[in-house]
């Protein structure tokens, strides 16, 4: 009758290609959709339209005192916890008034008859015919000119108008002395704005006014000094020395620079003519004010922590639609989505004030948490997410500090443009510093980073970026992919998805007895495949066959699909295709060296070799193994009793398909089952070696090159011997039905470990 009756045969592999295939589906659907979000686009409009409403949230002012306690009641809402708005005491610039009157901001250039001002003598003094030939009307504030960041001083009346090209450092030399004069530059980001005010104050001049060509709705800009990676404040950059000196610093429209170069260019012609700036505000906006931070949290089962940010402020002329209630707006509706699943790790959620006035208030924020956040593994910025492809502003980009962090990104983000986003994209780049928003103080402790911004839009940091311009269908994209990086960094599944919860080993893992015991209980499950066939009484060809078919199929989809495609995945392919065929090359090597003479080796012979090589790919198979069991614990115990209990499944089979060719090919039952015992043991070995020599040189890349470079030698193992010595049996069905089986098993204990 053979091992088995057809029918029994039969049986026996469609089950098995039911639980393979199954498995196999039940994988894909759950990376496809384990965790699947509903984003309420909607919802996430309504928060931008109410937050913007508020107005210019500047630091320290009333508004932004409305938008934290509304963002503070969205957080209770969703049903974060431990929610606070925190306040700091920065140095900041903003406009001293929230709605200044027409005398703070009136503002006047003209051409003027009579003798030029002179330097030093008391205003009026010079030329008493002073008679306004033309002018270019009132300037509106806002419309026409706006103050840049830490403007100082009142200005003064009748400085005579002086043009400095594009404020270079030549045009500043040949320039000399600017007393009581008002500047006038071509703005064309060659310098920065700090070293031109730097030398507007250093050479007296009176006012400082920048334009650019093309730009008509003048912006805010803050001015700002590097330091070490770290944003400064102007008046603090330099010590202080520059705070009692500071002047008015004006960005103006190009129609005005125009009607001013007029101005200039005829008084340049007729010396009974001059120009001159003319006007009145309070032009201090430099002191210190409250920033407000508010944050709230979501708890997760484990040790990882994820923080996610917004900037909550906008420039004090802007109602900052785009920039930034649509990030806070998203990260709400984040929060909110997160709040419907299980996650592993905490989720931190944070709105910064003073992001406009240098990052102050994230920067603060560190400051004053630095002994907690330096346990993140993970902050998310978001800012300016406004995506629209019909006027050109598709392409979503993201700053990633971590090349492993970004290419997982990479992944998500394509899948999710391939289900429908025709017109948009995203773009993934390593390049930190690319971006000058709240993600960059987080660079700058070491935290991994990932920055999500919008291109600059022509709204950018003026009174016209409205709700009007945002972009409602766009607003999904950069919250679906955000909401699936934290999923995915965080652990997260749906909540009806049964975990193992194993709440009294937590914290134990400090110890490397904890993680050497689990590693050796999973290592002791090959015994028990060794075991089960010791208890055989006879193997037949049929038995045989079968048995080296089921530990071909358990190797090549081991092989395959976790060690090889699993790691590139994670990884990169070319990485890792260049490891695994190292281990292919390595084990094809050690074959030619130890069969020389096929032809005078037995058939029995050569299974008991056949067995051999298993144990010996099993083995080395089985460390880097361990070195996983011993990283995972240091990371979380539960998470390390949770693998040990999936690798312990599919090491049963291992151990049968080491022991079934050597006891059939002359080796003993006693030979076939310690020999698979101890195929297992190298499992403990590795979890030490991973704590007690590595310890913290070890990475997941060097796990994964490891695991790689042992499944291209297990992939060679199952072509060169394992299917050749199945199919020399003459009992072809068997294997094939052997190689299902294993590979069912297989992948369902894969599918059980994630």
């Amino acid at each position: 009758m053979g091992f088995l009756a057809d029918h029994s045969l039969t049986l026996v592999g469609v089950v098995s290609a039911i639980i393979l295939v199954s498995s196999f589906s039940a994988s894909f659907l759950l990376d496809e959709e384990e965790i699947s979000f509903t984003v309420d686009e909607d919802s996430i409009m309504n928060d931008v339209e109410q937050i913007s409403s508020f107005g210019p949230r500047v630091a320290g002012s009333n508004e932004e005192i409305l938008v934290t306690e509304y963002i503070s009641n969205r957080f209770s809402e969703i049903g974060l916890v431990n929610i606070e708005i925190e306040e700091y005491q920065v140095t900041g610039a903003w406009f001293v008034d929230a709605e200044p009157d027409e005398h703070q901001i009136l503002m006047h250039a003209q051409l003027e008859q009579g003798a030029q001002n002179v330097p030093g003598l008391p205003d009026g003094t010079a030329g008493t015919a002073r008679v306004e030939i033309d002018s270019t009307g009132e300037l509106n504030h806002v419309e026409k000119f706006t103050f840049l960041g830490y403007s100082g001083s009142t200005h003064k009346h009748d400085n005579m108008l002086t043009d400095l090209g594009n404020g270079s450092v030549s045009e500043f030399s040949s320039a000399g002395d600017l007393t009581d004069l008002a500047i006038l530059i071509n703005y064309d980001n060659q310098r920065s704005l700090s070293d031109i005010y730097k030398d507007s104050i250093d050479r007296n001049a009176a006012v400082v006014m920048i334009y650019t060509e093309g730009v008509e709705t003048p912006p805010f800009r803050s001015v700002t000094v590097q330091e070490n990676g770290k944003t400064v404040p102007f008046p603090e950059a330099y010590n202080g020395q520059y705070s009692d000196l500071l002047i008015p610093f004006i960005y103006i429209s190009e129609s005005v620079a125009a009607s001013f170069h007029d101005f200039i260019e005829q008084a340049s012609e007729d010396p009974t003519l001059y120009a001159s700036l003319d006007g009145f505000w309070e032009g201090n906006n430099v002191g210190i004010r409250t920033v407000k931070v508010v944050t709230g949290e979501l708890l997760g089962t484990g040790d990882k922590e994820i923080m996610i940010g917004a900037h909550h402020d906008s420039v004090y002329i802007s109602p900052g639609a785009v920039d930034n209630a649509v990030g806070v707006s998203q990260l709400i509706e984040i929060a909110s989505q997160l709040s419907e699943i299980d996650m592993e790790a905490t989720v931190k959620f944070a709105t910064w004030g003073g992001e406009e006035l240098g990052l102050l208030g994230s920067q603060e924020y560190l400051e004053a948490h630095a002994d907690e956040v330096g346990d993140l593994d993970l902050y998310i910025n978001i800012d300016s997410t406004n995506l629209d492809p019909s006027i050109g502003l598709g392409t979503l980009g993201i700053d990633s500090s971590n090349e492993k962090i970004g290419n997982s990104v990479n992944q998500i983000k394509n899948k999710i443009l391939s289900e429908g986003w025709n017109g948009y994209s995203a773009s993934v780049n390593y390049n930190v510093d690319s971006g000058n928003s709240d993600h960059r103080s987080f660079n700058n402790i070491g935290v991994n980073t990932l920055g999500f911004f919008g291109w600059e839009y022509s709204q950018y940091h003026r009174q016209t970026d409205t709700s009007d311009i945002v972009n409602q269908q766009g607003l999904g994209l950069t919250t679906e992919i955000i909401l699936q990086v934290v999923a995915k960094e965080g652990g997260g599944h749906n909540s009806e998805r049964p975990i193992i919860e194993i709440q009294s080993l937590e914290g134990q893992s400090d110890s490397w007895v904890f993680p050497f015991t689990i590693a050796l209980m999973a290592g002791l499950a090959t015994g028990i495949g060794g075991l089960i066939v010791m208890f055989i009484s006879e193997i037949t060809k049929e038995l045989m066959s079968f048995m080296l078919g089921m530990a071909a199929g358990v190797m090549l989809l081991i092989s395959i699909f976790d060690l090889w495609l699993g790691q590139a995945m994670e990884f990169g392919f070319l990485i890792i295709t260049t490891v695994f065929l190292l281990g292919a090359g390595l084990i094809v090597l050690i074959n030619s060296l130890v069969k020389k003479d096929e032809e005078e080796v037995s058939e029995k012979r050569k299974l008991y070799l056949s067995g051999i090589f298993t144990a010996i790919a099993l083995g080395i198979h089985n460390f880097p193994e361990g070195l996983a069991i011993g990283v995972a614990v240091l990371e979380s115990a539960q998470y390390g009793v949770v693998l040990m209990i999936a690798i312990g499944l599919h090491n049963i089979p291992e151990g049968i398909a080491v022991a079934a060719p050597i006891k059939a090919g002359g080796g003993g039952k006693w030979k076939a089952a310690l020999i698979a015992l101890a195929t297992g043991m190298t499992e403990p070995i590795g979890a030490l070696f991973a704590l007690l020599v590595l310890g913290s040189f070890l990475t997941p890349l060097m796990v994964g090159m490891s695991l790689a470079f042992v499944g291209g030698i297990m992939a060679i193992v199952s072509f060169k011997e394992l299917i050749p010595q199945a199919m020399a049996q003459n009992r072809n069905q068997y294997m094939i039905v052997g190689m299902t089986f294993g590979a069912a098993i297989m992948q369902l204990s894969l599918f059980l470990l994630e």
